[in-house]
């Protein structure tokens, strides 16, 4: 069993491209004060929007 993950941070310096939100494939994503943002509820962790971002703007944090 995986232990508990406190989840993905988005750090200063979003350019807003909406990548992430297309890669999503569980609809996490969504855009609040012009930033993006994950909903931790919906979030699995695949990782995707990591490898997705060009700006390196998400990262994971343990």
């Amino acid at each position: 069993m995986m232990s508990e993950k406190t989840g993905y941070v988005v750090v200063f310096g979003c350019k807003r491209c909406g990548k992430c939100k297309d890669v999503c494939p569980v609809g996490a994503i969504y855009e609040e004060n012009e930033l993006a943002k994950i909903d931790f509820k919906k979030c699995t962790l695949c990782m995707k929007c990591i490898d997705e971002c060009t700006n390196r703007s998400i990262i994971y944090m343990e």
